[in-house]
């Protein structure tokens, strides 16, 4: 009997083996094609990633520090140029509200100028026709 029970153990070990088998078979045929692709999904996005990580790496080196710095320092003064271009485009435009004033004023100066020269001299040939119109007629004494 007991070569009767190893027999059937023996045989219900290899029905258990073969379950075990089939079973497997089954699962690695349902899932292995998506495993796959999933495999090779995870391997195209660990290459990109490394390329991208190579490529930034050599964008960071082709910049040091120093020219970072360099980088920062001109956008600092061309800040402060932009400051400075405002400031004088504003004095600018006083002075030449200034000017136009001053050339208002120098008009009107100049014209009131003229206006008194030419009443000084009506005023002038005025008294010169009264001096010569006394020369003219005598005295009477």
């Amino acid at each position: 009997m007991s070569e009767e029970a190893s027999d059937s153990e023996s045989q219900d070990i290899q029905e258990h083996n073969e379950t075990v088998r089939a079973l497997s078979a089954g699962l690695l045929q349902i899932y292995e094609p998506k495993l796959k692709e999933v495999k090779e999904t995870l391997k195209e996005l660990i290459n990109k990633q490394n390329d991208l990580q190579i490529a930034l790496t050599n964008e960071k080196s082709a910049f040091t520090s120093q020219q970072i710095q360099e980088v920062n320092e001109m956008v600092l003064k061309t800040k402060a140029y932009k400051d400075k271009v405002t400031r004088i485009k504003m004095q600018m435009h006083q002075i030449h509200q200034r000017t136009k004033n001053l050339r208002t004023k120098a008009l009107e100066i100049q014209e009131l100028k003229v206006n008194q020269c030419a009443t000084k001299l009506q005023q002038l040939h005025y008294e010169e026709s009264l001096v010569a119109n006394s020369k003219r007629t005598p005295r009477k004494s």
